[in-house]
């Protein structure tokens, strides 16, 4: 199919019956994304320009722009599809069993983390900020190294076992602390192992993310930390 025969496909016309006009829209957003994030990748954000995209995406610079009107959304949504992870339960796990509900998270965090090209679009951020500051609203948003929305699902669940009296968030000098600031001692510690040594060495294997010693560990310090034993 030609470029031309997929954008009058997008665009809805009366020959186009409705399932298959979703189909070449999701399509063209899966060939947009796949590579944007290509082309970002290998030449970087500043030199990879919205034609180049759509040239490589194969469609036209008309439809790349009614789907993403800049340069940053574009980049916005390739940071946001990187985050996001099929997993069986999308809801955070319901309070009562710190140990189920951490071991659930941790180890879906893990396996995102670990995905082929998180560690190259988080360089990619670090090295291009300082001259590109409109990255800082993403970096802010959809693409802080251990937020996203793994980040709130944490943070909710943190929250409800905080109400449900199974976990008690203080300080080490018996401050209370709030549950934003322990999710992120706690995926900072998985953080550490499978994607912060990516950044500096480029020829790093992380840890297999199935494997349940480093989560099991976090899960181990967080309770020994936090739990009121209840």
């Amino acid at each position: 199919m030609s470029v031309a025969d997929r954008d009058r496909a997008e665009s809805g016309g009366d020959a186009c019956q409705a399932g298959y006009h979703a189909q070449i829209k999701e399509e063209n957003r899966a060939r947009i994304i796949r590579a944007a994030r290509d082309l970002f990748l290998a030449r970087g954000y500043d030199k990879t320009s919205l034609a180049q995209i759509a040239k490589e995406a194969r469609v036209s610079t008309g439809t790349l722009f009614k789907r993403y009107p800049s340069k940053t959304a574009l980049f916005a949504a390739v940071t946001s599809e990187q985050w996001q992870l099929d997993v069986e339960y999308a809801e955070p796990p319901p309070p009562g069993d710190p140990r189920y509900g951490l071991d659930h998270i941790g180890r879906d965090y893990a396996c995102l983390v670990s995905r082929p090209g998180t560690a190259a679009l988080c360089r990619l951020i670090i090295t291009e900020l300082p001259t590109m500051p409109e990255l800082a609203d993403i970096v802010g948003t959809g693409f802080a190294i251990d937020r996203g929305p793994f980040f709130d699902r944490l943070r909710d669940y943190l929250d409800a076992e905080a109400q449900a009296g199974t976990l008690d968030f203080r300080s080490a000098d018996g401050q209370p602390q709030s549950a934003a600031e322990v999710a992120e001692q706690f995926l900072g510690m998985i953080c550490s192992q499978f994607l912060w040594p990516q950044l500096v060495r480029t020829d790093f294997v992380p840890p297999n993310p199935t494997d349940a010693a480093i989560v099991d560990e976090a899960v181990a310090l967080m309770l020994s930390r936090y739990s009121t034993g209840s």
